[in-house]
């Protein structure tokens, strides 16, 4: 189930059926922010954390999908080196 304030809910829902295990399973896609947009640089230091980061510059730590979405070269977020750049966008939602 996808609610309807969830970050899926605009993505695109495609549905597989496996014959050997005769189940289906559910992947959702979204598209990244094509638009350019304002943005704040944070260097990522040791020990910062998405959610943290996200409750410094929205005021809600909920809000840490969006810092990730912006920055699609960030594989992991449980491992972002130090040093490394992140814009945080800055669209005025807060």
């Amino acid at each position: 189930m996808i609610f309807s304030d969830s970050r899926y809910a605009d993505g695109n829902v495609y549905r597989a059926y496996n014959p050997l295990k005769q189940d289906y399973s559910v992947t959702v896609t979204r598209t990244f922010p094509e638009k350019e947009a304002a943005y704040w640089v944070h260097e990522w230091q040791h020990g910062d954390k998405l959610d943290l980061l996200a409750y410094r510059y929205y005021r809600n730590s909920d809000e840490w999908w969006r810092i990730l979405d912006f920055n699609p070269q960030i594989a992991n977020p449980l491992f972002i080196e130090p040093g490394t750049q992140l814009r945080i966008p800055n669209d005025n939602r807060t």
